[in-house]
């Protein structure tokens, strides 16, 4: 039989103080009080049967050290992911910029190129509207006197005159001469003559090119 601190018991017993106190409490441990101090007393019966709670305690330490090595190893992937993640947020990032980047150049080239072929038609269209300078001028003066003569007569005016006549947005101004000038040679209300896009004036847009 020993008689033990309460501390001391614990140890013996493997258990902790709190638990040594419970068993006070319950009576399953014997106490006696000297000078204020608590003590266990403990007989060879106690102490056997509570080897296997050492066993038990060890197995709980083995246990909880590889929980504690498993958990570093769950935090270690978890870490691992995050900075994956970040790469892949980085790439898309980066790809996203390339994305929009390229289509910032093709809008450019786009608007470059319709900006290109609007001033090739207008200057084209300008060279139509007047009489071409291969001409000597006293040939100048005599086309330009047919010319006059046949718009005096009010049954042709000039494209220019023409598209004024219907107050045609820019836009839908542009898309009418357009298809005018496809439709020289090919609509009897339109005739290219001396270098000068001449329309019939009593006609409609749809009569020139032919819609219905």
């Amino acid at each position: 039989m020993q008689k033990l601190p309460v501390n001391e018991a614990a140890n013996v017993l493997g258990i902790t103080k709190e638990a040594v106190y419970n068993r006070i409490r319950r009576g399953s441990l014997k106490s006696v009080e000297k000078d204020g101090q608590k003590f266990v007393v403990l007989d060879d019966a106690d102490i056997k049967d509570e080897k296997p709670s050492k066993k038990r305690q060890s197995h709980n330490e083995t246990t909880n050290k590889q929980n504690g090595e498993f958990v570093r190893y769950l935090i270690e992937q978890l870490n691992e992911v995050k900075a994956l993640n970040l790469n892949l947020q980085a790439d898309k990032d980066r790809l996203f910029k390339e994305k929009e980047q390229m289509l910032i150049e093709s809008k450019n080239e786009i608007s470059q190129i319709y900006k290109e072929r609007d001033e090739k038609l207008m200057v084209f269209l300008k060279a139509m509207e007047r009489p071409f300078l291969t001409h000597v001028k006293s040939e100048e003066t005599a086309v330009e006197a047919v010319v006059d003569e046949e718009i005096s007569e009010q049954k042709w005016i000039s494209l220019s005159e023409f598209l004024r006549e219907f107050s045609f947005e820019p836009k839908k101004q542009k898309k009418a001469q357009n298809k005018i000038i496809k439709h020289i040679g090919r609509s009897k209300f339109i005739k290219f003559k001396q270098g000068v896009i001449l329309i019939r004036k009593d006609k409609t847009l749809k009569e020139l090119i032919g819609e219905k």
